[in-house]
């Protein structure tokens, strides 16, 4: 026999957030709750409500100090009381799945601390049930979470163009001097001369450099 999903995964409401019957959701559906938890037409809407609800604790409601609702021990104490919960085990939980210690401080408008956040809240809600990450994503989209843009510099297709390019680029150098090596030869000048030449120049502009260094350090400048 299948076992039935989870209550909040069958009301598309994660978090199983309490119907208030006047909170204008998104997304809700029709009737809008079960009898005491709102009910949502599709799992992306019920993710939605539960960021925003964390948001509006962080942004505007207080921790019983008076403080700012920014660690995952205030946060979790606001969503799951401990005259309803285990709110402790909760913390261990969320904090753990966050990677962050339960009073360090949290930013819940970035994607890579809301969504671990998120996920932590509905498996611990849900016997452990775990959306695709297409799903959350696009829950964090609609509650204004938009995910980080990918690195250019980790694009395979941008990693691969200046693959290409690098190679063009050494392609045309050999090329280059392989035809001022042939003019040298071609004029009676022997490359060997050349290459000592600019040898040459190159320890005396290091000789002038560090002197130059040492009369800086000398009168005291930078």
């Amino acid at each position: 026999m299948t076992k039935p999903a989870p209550r909040g995964i069958r009301n598309h409401n994660p978090g199983n957030i309490v119907d208030d019957g006047k909170t204008p959701w998104q997304g809700l559906a029709s009737p809008r709750g079960d009898g005491r938890f709102l009910r949502f037409v599709s799992a992306p809407f019920g993710i939605r409500a539960l960021a925003r609800t964390l948001i509006v604790y962080q942004d505007k409601r207080r921790a019983p100090d008076g403080s700012a609702i920014d660690t995952v021990r205030e946060i979790i104490n606001r969503w799951a009381p401990p005259v309803e919960n285990d709110t402790g085990a909760y913390v261990a939980h969320v904090a753990a799945r966050v990677g962050v210690g339960p009073d360090d401080p949290v930013d819940l408008h970035h994607q890579a601390v809301l969504k671990p956040l998120v996920c932590a809240i509905i498996a611990h809600e849900n016997a452990g049930h775990a959306y695709p990450d297409a799903v959350i994503d696009e829950g964090l989209r609609l509650a204004g979470v938009q995910p980080p843009a990918p690195s250019a510099a980790k694009d395979p297709r941008v990693i691969g163009a200046g693959i290409v390019a690098a190679a063009t680029t050494a392609q045309q150098a050999v090329a280059q001097a392989e035809g001022i090596w042939s003019s040298l030869q071609r004029m009676g000048i022997s490359p060997h001369y050349v290459m000592a030449a600019l040898g040459l120049a190159a320890l005396a502009a290091g000789a002038w450099f560090l002197w130059d260094r040492w009369q800086r350090s000398r009168q005291g400048i930078a």
